[in-house]
């Protein structure tokens, strides 16, 4: 059985163009676990804000920050309630993250350790203190982390798990006691709470 040399060239071209793609095909980017409307992320992305979450809410002997979702709460928060110039600054300061953490430090923001990862999370908030004292426009690496911390905590103290775990919620008015006989002036501050 004879093989035209041209025939075989050319299925040799076809299988080493499909091996090279091969790989491209098969890795496929993490989808976001969130329907955003104005701002696009990638799945890596949300993952690295997760680990910034985890960084200002770590779990102790409560859940942190990613155990209770606050990044999705975060980005539905940005996607939501900021303006089209505030959302970009968020998206390129989460982009530029890693960059800068790996210009600081040589490790990406998720390879370094929680002490490296305060460090450079503190300095970015000194950053941001400086910017807002001068009253001029922080960087958007300042802006995304303080966008990010207000958000983190405020998406943590309004969990499900802290209002009615650690934050036990008491409907107003509360408990009513219609008789209590007061004896001295101190017994008041008991009944009042």
């Amino acid at each position: 059985m004879l093989i035209n040399r041209r025939i075989a060239l050319k299925q040799l071209g076809i299988i080493t163009g499909g091996v090279l793609l091969l790989p491209s095909c098969v890795k496929q980017a993490k989808a976001v676990s969130v329907t955003l409307k104005h701002i696009t992320i990638t799945g890596d992305q949300e993952a690295l804000l997760a680990e910034v979450a985890e960084t200002i809410l770590p779990a102790t002997d409560i859940p942190g920050a990613k155990a209770l979702e606050v990044p999705s709460f975060v980005l539905r928060m940005v996607d939501d309630c900021y303006d089209a110039e505030q959302q970009k600054s968020f998206v390129a300061g989460l982009t530029s993250l890693d960059q800068e953490m790996k210009k600081k430090t040589g490790k990406s923001f998720t390879d370094s350790d929680t002490a490296a990862r305060e460090t450079f999370l503190n300095a970015l908030e000194a950053e941001r203190k400086k910017a807002d004292e001068a009253q001029t426009q922080p960087s958007d690496l300042a802006n995304f982390y303080g966008m990010t911390k207000r958000h983190t905590v405020q998406g943590f103290l309004n969990s499900k798990y802290i209002m009615t775990t650690v934050l036990v919620h008491k409907m107003i008015p509360g408990r009513f006691d219609g008789c209590v006989e007061i004896k001295d002036k101190n017994d008041i501050q008991t009944v009042i709470g």
